[in-house]
């Protein structure tokens, strides 16, 4: 008998629990949902009332694809790519200056290509040199030869003394 009781018990425990909050759940909140209405919408277009200006105004204004797409910077894999179609522009060049200020090889080295070569900015051999001198030091592959390369084919005798005085200074 004393088993029966434990079991009955037990089993009644759960249901003791379960109930008052069975009894509070109506207490709570109703959450209400507004859907759409085409023909509500419809009726807004042919003969607007004070009801649609309200609904107007409380509903959110969607970002303009326009501005959210300008507003993006390109990677570095896609500044690369224009670089290498060579359609890059003033964003890739400057995404390429930040990201070479950061010492990252991959943009010192193809920044430096742009200034040598005139992609997307002013050919400048002079600042090519000091940018594959970087690419060097940061273990770029070839970069100390194409430094060497610029030093002896691109750059004037006035840039290759303005080159080894600075040179001579570090």
């Amino acid at each position: 008998m004393m088993h029966r009781m434990r079991r009955c018990r037990d089993m009644l425990l759960p249901a003791v629990l379960v109930v008052p909050i069975v009894l509070a759940a109506p207490m709570a909140p109703i959450a209400s949902a507004q859907f759409y209405d085409l023909d509500g919408a419809y009726r807004c277009l042919q003969t607007p009332d004070a009801a649609c200006a309200e609904g107007l105004r409380e509903r959110p204004q969607p970002a303009s694809p326009s501005a959210s797409a300008a507003a993006k910077a390109p990677s570095l894999e896609q500044a690369i790519a224009k670089v290498r179609a060579k359609t890059a522009g003033p964003a890739e060049i400057a995404l390429l200056e930040k990201q070479a200020a950061a010492n990252e090889p991959r943009a010192v080295e193809v920044l430096a290509w742009c200034k040598l070569n005139g992609i997307g900015t002013a050919s400048d051999a002079l600042a090519a040199y000091w940018l594959y001198r970087q690419a060097a030091a940061l273990g770029v592959p070839n970069a100390r030869r194409n430094q060497v390369a610029i030093f002896e084919h691109r750059l004037t005798s006035e840039e290759r003394q303005q080159a080894a005085a600075r040179e001579n200074q570090q």
